[in-house]
């Protein structure tokens, strides 16, 4: 069950990269990388920890940085559905915003009308999950990823969507 260790390490040097990257480059693509390159982290451990006992597991998470962000095994599957909400938001954002931009072509209002109906149920789904888990989980979660922009934050989230 080494495996289990490593990845935990290689998620620890990921959040570590996400932690200190400057406020000028949230949302830049750098920003986007890591957080897809921490989701595929996290998709591993997922799979690592399923053969694991909720109790085993935590011992191997107690000397993880991490532990007090992921705190169980089904904390990964949380955060997993999190971190796809909040890719699916910027990428369906992204291209609205393109289509805004430069592309306004014949079928561009139906592609716009579609891409920001994708970010806006990204973001309600995103909001329902981040409800459930609570404000000081969620806190965390937005923590570890850097998502210091205003639009992730909880009394934001809540009043919005």
């Amino acid at each position: 069950m080494a495996t289990i260790q490593r990845q935990l390490v290689n998620l620890e040097m990921l959040a570590e990269d996400l932690d200190t990257l400057p406020s000028e480059q949230h949302w830049c693509e750098q920003h986007i990388r890591l957080i897809e390159e921490y989701q595929v982290a996290l998709e591993l451990l997922w799979e690592s920890a399923r053969g694991e006992t909720e109790s085993g597991f935590k011992k191997r998470l107690a000397s993880s940085i991490l532990a007090a962000v992921i705190e169980s095994k089904q904390m990964i599957g949380v955060h997993l559905k999190l971190i796809g909400y909040v890719l699916t938001f910027w990428d369906a954002n992204k291209k609205a915003n393109e289509i805004l931009d430069t592309n306004f072509g014949e079928n561009a209002d139906k592609r716009l009308e579609l891409l920001q109906v994708k970010a806006i149920r990204a973001k309600s789904q995103l909001k329902t999950v981040a409800h459930a888990m609570g404000q000081a989980d969620y806190q965390k979660f937005i923590g570890l990823l850097n998502l210091q922009d205003a639009q992730w934050q909880w009394d934001v989230l809540l009043s919005r969507y």
